[in-house]
């Protein structure tokens, strides 16, 4: 048979193969493995993070999501915003190819409500008025990157308005309404959404994360008509085994229905199994020694979870899963310091089993 004709030949069966085997299964969006940057990593120096945004890179990590703390970088009324520390954060993120979600939080103490932990903005324009210098800095006109030429130009067009809005760690509703917290934050919401907006009208506003029964948290705040300001809707969401977070997703899409928002989608922003078993005092509440496991069971679990996200992210419109976290220091007592892929306690970066396990995952 002349060469031609082998070819052709053998192109024909391949064809065949493939249309027996019926289509393939469409990859994940870009984005859908991600990790949460926190804890003792960003204590790390500049070069050993730098490392770690590589080894992010080569592992499958495709989005990252931090903090842009609004109390940080402002912390006296009246000042411009210092923005030195989110630099820093937005030029690890453009050098290695990694889509950066800031989570804008921290009211300092003189825009808070009340002063005590937890305080919610007093003012929406002055939380809106940080999260406008924070677009114009980073967005696609953003300063940045007329400074910073050396990098790939990768504008911030994902902003999450705040964390668990729910919760009084966040949101104090001290001296208030336990639910309190769901007409302020729609109110802080449609703002931001507004502000956002005015300057770079393709951004994409992330709903604060809801966490625990995050789907009647969402039925709370769609009470305050949120549906056209938002353009993500986030949770985070810890349990003891990775079908129920899948459940969780199934409940928080039913919400979102209710809601009339049913083809939003949906990203995990928090999602973890620490590896304290002997490490820490076994901890008392049930759900949380049902939750807590070895190096080894949080490599089984983020391994089930990821494949069966994956599987199901049409069903669900489930863009994205962030774990819970890159690294941290596994050496106190709370569970989520014993969640990070690699451990860092001051000194060396040391990979834990689960990242391996991210990265076979990703790389599927």
């Amino acid at each position: 048979m002349p060469s031609m004709s082998r070819a052709l030949a053998a192109t024909a069966i391949a064809a065949a193969l493939l249309a027996a085997a019926g289509p393939a299964a469409a990859a994940p969006p870009d984005g859908f493995y991600g990790v949460m940057w926190d804890r003792a990593a960003t204590r790390a120096p500049v070069a050993e993070q730098d490392q770690q945004w590589a080894l992010m890179a080569q592992s499958g990590v495709e989005s990252v999501r931090t903090v842009f703390s609004w109390a940080r970088a402002q912390p006296v009324a009246g000042t411009a915003p210092d923005l030195s520390a989110t630099d820093e954060l937005v030029a690890l993120s453009a050098r290695h190819g990694i889509d950066l979600l800031p989570i804008v939080i921290d009211t300092p103490d003189w825009a808070a409500d009340r002063p005590n932990p937890g305080a919610p903005p007093g003012h929406v324009s002055a939380y809106t008025a940080f999260l406008r210098s924070l677009v114009l800095r980073y967005g696609p006109t953003g300063s940045f990157w007329d400074e910073r030429p050396d990098l790939p130009r990768r504008p911030l067009r994902d902003w999450q308005i705040w964390n668990e809005p729910h919760l009084g760690f966040y949101w104090s509703t001290e001296g208030r309404s336990r639910n309190a917290w769901a007409p302020e934050y729609a109110r802080l919401l449609k703002a931001s959404k507004r502000a956002i907006e005015g300057v770079d009208r393709g951004a994409t506003i992330v709903l604060g994360a809801l966490a625990d029964f995050a789907w009647k948290h969402l039925d709370r705040l769609n009470r305050y008509r949120i549906r056209r300001h938002f353009d993500v809707a986030a949770m985070n969401f810890f349990t003891s085994r990775p079908k129920n977070v899948l459940k969780g997703v199934r409940f928080f899409r039913r919400a979102l229905k209710r809601g009339k928002e049913r083809r939003k989608p949906i990203w995990i922003t928090e999602t973890t199994w620490p590896a304290a078993k002997e490490r820490v005092p076994e901890p008392g509440p049930a759900w949380q020694r049902a939750w807590y496991t070895t190096d080894e069971g949080m490599a089984s679990r983020l391994r089930t979870l990821y494949r069966g996200a994956a599987r199901n992210r049409a069903r669900f419109r489930l863009n994205r899963v962030y774990w819970y976290t890159w690294a941290s220091a596994y050496s106190d007592g709370d569970l989520f310091d014993y969640a990070g892929l690699n451990r860092y306690d001051g000194s060396v970066f040391e990979p834990r089993p689960s990242l391996e396990a991210f990265a076979a995952v990703a790389s599927r």
